[in-house]
């Protein structure tokens, strides 16, 4: 019969299998050369008793303990949940287990997160940054050893390698779409001001305005964190005004904004597209599923996480393949990539954004057009 597992030790497994303690932990550990029979005796043992190795005494032994942090500020944000998605299965491929962390944009449980993450010994932390600033990661990677890797939000004066995305080349792109479908009234609804990856999204948009020859309007510019609550709030603003007087297109800072800001000006009796043309940003799979699918500025999402997963392993440089093999692997385990030839020194990374053309973007119609039934392009077509 299996004992409780908190009362396993390795005493007992070497008692179960009648060999010496050092030879259960040359087993477990694979750190010297056991017999075949020794090692089955050893294993057998650890199956009846139901023995599970103490990862964090491991850690401490051989100095890490295979655990990559990621620190996000909004898990239910479709961005995140897809960003967390492909940074544990990159990590997984690498031997790596990923503890995931969701502050809820709350200063006070990101700074609790980073407290909880230090406490189990992270090898690295791949963190998109709330309220955190400079001074909080490098007193934890002070206190920790572990390496950093900033997403997303960039974070100020913080010198660690940061991976995200170039806002300037979708912007450009959806606001020449817009203006090839006659749209010259154009909203915008931002991010939260004073944060530094927010206004560099906001200031690609108004650049690319102006290159087009189009001043943004403070009247038609909305501000606030990238929710479904904040879209919804400018969209019930715009559909108050005249008609004459609101914008025929919004580009907004996140997809959920734009899910937000489209239920509320259908509600208010505008249709979408027909009334008013939306751009979103972000281009999780639910832009394509919504309706109507939904024009978005993409981030790539998928290389942003891979890149970001590959840069913290760089900066690691003792990968998991030059430890003993985990007793328990997960599926989907292997060994860690080795850094090819001068990849050794982590960089950051800008990859660049484009434009995905769906249903909810079409021509201004004139005063006697029909106002149904004309889209700016068809469902996935991505627009140069």
């Amino acid at each position: 019969m299996r004992q409780g597992l908190q009362s396993v030790s390795v005493r007992d497994v070497a008692r179960r299998a009648g060999v010496s303690i050092s030879t259960v932990s040359r087993v477990l550990g694979g750190s010297a050369p056991v017999s075949a029979e020794l090692r089955a005796r050893v294993m057998q043992a650890v199956e009846e008793l139901g023995y599970r190795p103490n990862a964090h005494a491991r850690g401490l032994r051989l100095g890490r303990t295979g655990i990559i942090g990621l620190l996000v500020p909004d898990v239910s944000n479709p961005f995140f949940g897809e960003l967390a998605r492909v940074i544990e299965v990159s990590a997984s491929r690498a031997g790596y287990n990923v503890l995931l962390c969701n502050s809820q944009n709350e200063a006070a449980r990101e700074r609790q997160y980073l407290d909880l993450l230090q406490s189990q010994r992270v090898d690295g932390l791949l963190v998109v940054a709330s309220s955190l600033q400079r001074s909080d990661l490098e007193r934890f990677g002070r206190a920790t050893g572990a390496r950093v890797v900033a997403m997303d939000r960039k974070i100020e004066g913080f010198e660690g390698p940061w991976v995200g995305s170039d806002p300037l080349p979708g912007c450009r792109e959806a606001v020449e779409h817009l203006v090839a479908l006659g749209h010259r009234r154009i909203g915008i609804v931002r991010g939260p001001v004073g944060v530094l990856a927010s206004e560099e999204r906001y200031q690609a948009m108004v650049r690319a305005l102006e290159e087009r020859g189009l001043s943004p309007s403070r009247a038609w510019t909305w501000a606030g964190e990238y929710t479904f609550e904040t879209g919804a709030r400018a969209g019930a603003r715009l559909a108050r005004c005249r008609p004459g007087e609101r914008p025929t297109a919004v580009i907004c800072g996140s997809e959920l904004a734009a899910f937000g800001l489209i239920q509320a000006v259908e509600e208010a009796g505008l249709r979408v597209p027909d009334d008013l043309s939306v751009v979103g940003y972000d281009n999780t799979p639910f832009s394509a599923v919504c309706r109507p699918p939904l024009t978005v500025i993409a981030q790539p999402i998928e290389r942003i996480g891979q890149v970001a997963t590959r840069t913290l392993l760089r900066l690691l440089q003792a990968p998991l393949r030059r430890q003993p093999e985990p007793l328990m692997r997960m599926p989907g385990m292997g060994e860690a990539p080795r850094p090819a030839p001068g990849e050794r020194r982590a960089r950051s990374v800008a990859l660049p954004t484009r434009l995905v053309v769906r249903q909810s973007t079409t021509a201004v119609p004139s005063p006697d057009a029909p106002t149904r039934g004309r889209r700016g392009g068809s469902d996935g077509v991505g627009h140069a």
